[in-house]
């Protein structure tokens, strides 16, 4: 069971378990944080409720809104009728996410000889806290690990969360591509491209042969963002270091 540690922020929404049922409301307890919030019968739907058991019943899982928290008296209200359809799916889909990502903290935290308990006090929430889920915790890791240690992830476990991530989250690969317009009126031009395509391909490009003048230039990337600006930047490069034995210009394909 995925966990959290201290109480839910009202407007969030939560997964939870009916425990009992009186006449005037029912009871369900937070599956993440292992505490008890109330649905008052007027929060069960938007329609008129004349029995609440025609709408819940005792261990039916639910998605609701956490309306209000006190964490003196330890009260939480809880809503039914104001989550929506997207809203069920979104959290639908987040709470599967970071079911697999309690189990990458379990092998990791077998692979140091602890408990997940432990696991979840020395790490695990700092991930939750810092990166908003167990699992995007995860996904820094594999993409930003030197984060973690900014964010307070004991060095221990960096390495450990890291190379579980690359063996669970399946990284989607972004490919961006431009045409390249090479011409050398040099008697030795042919040498001067051919010298050109090395030095591309060893900037982690991949260049392929068209018709002349035309090449077409490819470069994948996990961080589409970051990736092309880094391609633009190096298809500038490309252009610069070509003079003055090729003319050489770029058009990116969009």
């Amino acid at each position: 069971m995925v966990k959290k540690r201290g109480f839910p922020m009202p407007g969030e929404v939560v997964i939870c378990k009916i425990t009992r049922i009186n006449p005037n409301s029912a009871f369900a307890r937070l599956d993440e944080y292992g505490k008890e919030g109330m649905i008052h019968i007027s929060e069960i739907s938007r329609g008129w409720v004349r029995d609440i058991r025609q709408h819940i019943k005792p261990n039916q899982s639910v998605i609701a809104k956490v309306v209000r928290v006190d964490e003196g008296s330890g009260e939480i209200s809880l809503s039914l009728k104001r989550v929506d359809g997207k809203q069920q799916n979104e959290k639908m889909k987040e709470y599967n996410l970071n079911k697999k990502a309690e189990k990458m903290l379990e092998i990791a935290a077998k692979n140091l000889g602890v408990s997940l308990d432990r696991a979840y006090s020395e790490v695990g929430y700092i991930l939750q806290e810092n990166f908003g889920s167990l699992y995007e915790g995860f996904r820094t890791a594999l993409k930003n690990p030197k984060l973690l240690e900014k964010r307070g992830v004991p060095a221990k476990w960096i390495e450990h969360l890291k190379s579980v991530a690359a063996k669970s989250i399946e990284q989607k690969e972004f490919e961006f591509r431009s045409k390249l317009f090479v011409r050398s009126v040099k008697p030795d031009g042919i040498v001067h491209i051919r010298g050109l395509m090395q030095q591309i391909e060893g900037m982690g490009l991949e260049v392929r042969y068209i018709s002349a003048p035309e090449y077409l230039v490819k470069f994948r990337t996990l961080d589409a963002k970051k990736g092309e600006k880094e391609f633009e930047d190096n298809l500038s490069k490309i252009v610069n270091m070509s003079k003055p034995a090729i003319e050489a210009k770029y058009e990116v394909i969009r």
